[in-house]
């Protein structure tokens, strides 16, 4: 399951990312890591970006980049 799949409120734990790169640097930095929890805050219009939180961090990702974040459902 990837973080796009989850809905709006949800709380996972991430499992492994799958990104390289500038992009997975940039996460890497934000926290956006293995064992983290992240939740989804909100999805766009026509769900083409999810922002969500992990920790302190508020952060909008697009589809492509959500799709490669792996968790698992918390609880």
């Amino acid at each position: 399951m990837s973080v796009y799949d989850l809905k709006a409120g949800d709380t996972a734990t991430i499992v492994k990312t799958d990104f390289s790169g500038g992009a997975g640097a940039r996460l890497a930095s934000l926290g956006i890591t293995a064992g983290k929890r992240v939740t989804v805050l909100a999805f766009s219009l026509f769900k083409s970006s999810v922002l969500i939180g992990c920790g302190a961090v508020r952060l909008g990702v697009r589809k492509s980049l959500a799709k490669l974040i792996e968790v698992e459902l918390c609880g």
